[in-house]
């Protein structure tokens, strides 16, 4: 009876200590959050970014209507050619308010200078997602540690450091922790939902030299090996290989101009099981009519 008792003691005392390390890294993240405050996207940017995202995404829904109206007025459809179809897809410029295009470089410049590991800030509509974009010398370091280089279990967003750092090459890979309390990239998990999905189509970008528009079209599920990690590869084997692992997947056009990139977490599907949600990066211009 005394050995089942202390038994029971030491499982509390295991239990609250996890539950009080639970709270510290909770704590120690929360204040790096804001610390990183000031550096962040103002709020009047934001409102901005997200009233252009419900403008595309209306019209990308208008124009899957549309689209699947026109399938099924058009009886010689499953003779189209792949050119023919890729025609319907969107494909449009990207443009941002002169000034919001300024204040976003000017914003992501600051935090550059700040922190010479940042590459610039990630924003996600409607979602948790909404940090500064490291790049280390390895893919460990900013697994725990924060984007001022300090200790911490939440580790950091940060883009493959085989990566170019101006999001020059073809495929772009970033990471970031599935955290239980719904932080770091905890929230692409929902992407897996169809209409979720479809109503958080785009994501933003800010680098100190160029501002980007995600265009998201895939929701994947890979293991970690999984060759979609292999940058090098050419970027129609690629995109082959992003559809053949989607569970949620939307058509695109493309080039060989194109840049992609893909947002990587851990889930729990099969052992090693990743989420990767991936868009097409559209370069934004400055339009000093909206």
């Amino acid at each position: 009876m005394k050995k089942t008792i202390i038994m029971a003691a030491v499982s509390v005392a295991l239990l609250l200590g996890g539950t009080t390390l639970l709270l510290k890294d909770d704590a120690q993240q929360a204040q790096k959050n804001a610390e990183i405050k000031p550096y962040a996207l103002t709020q009047d940017v934001q409102e901005k970014l997200d009233e252009i995202a419900d403008e595309l995404t209306v019209e990308t829904v208008q124009e899957s209507i549309h689209k699947t109206t026109d399938m099924m007025e058009t009886t010689e459809f499953s003779e189209m050619t792949e050119q023919e179809n890729s025609t319907q897809t969107m494909d449009r410029s990207g443009t941002l308010p002169a000034e919001i295009l300024q204040q976003l470089r000017d914003a992501a410049s600051v935090l550059t200078e700040a922190y010479p590991d940042a590459v610039g800030w990630l924003y996600l509509p409607e979602t948790n997602i909404n940090y500064p974009l490291m790049q280390g010398e390895d893919n460990a370091f900013y697994l725990h540690h924060a984007y001022d280089g300090s200790s911490l279990s939440a580790g950091s967003v940060f883009l493959d450091y085989r990566c170019e750092p101006r999001l020059l090459n073809p495929i772009n890979v970033v990471y970031a922790h599935n955290m239980k309390n719904g932080s770091m990239f905890a929230g692409l998990l929902k992407f897996g939902d169809s209409a979720y999905f479809d109503s958080h189509r785009y994501g933003w970008l800010a680098t100190a030299d160029k501002v980007y528009r995600i265009d998201f079209f895939s929701l994947a599920k890979a293991n970690y090996h999984d060759p979609i990690y292999d940058g090098s590869q050419p970027i129609h084997d690629w995109i082959s290989r992003i559809q053949n692992l989607s569970v949620i997947c939307k058509e695109i056009s493309y080039d060989a101009c194109d840049r992609f990139i893909s947002l990587s977490t851990c889930s729990n599907e099969f052992a090693n099981a990743r989420t990767v949600l991936t868009g097409k990066l559209v370069e934004m211009e400055g339009d000093t009519d909206r």
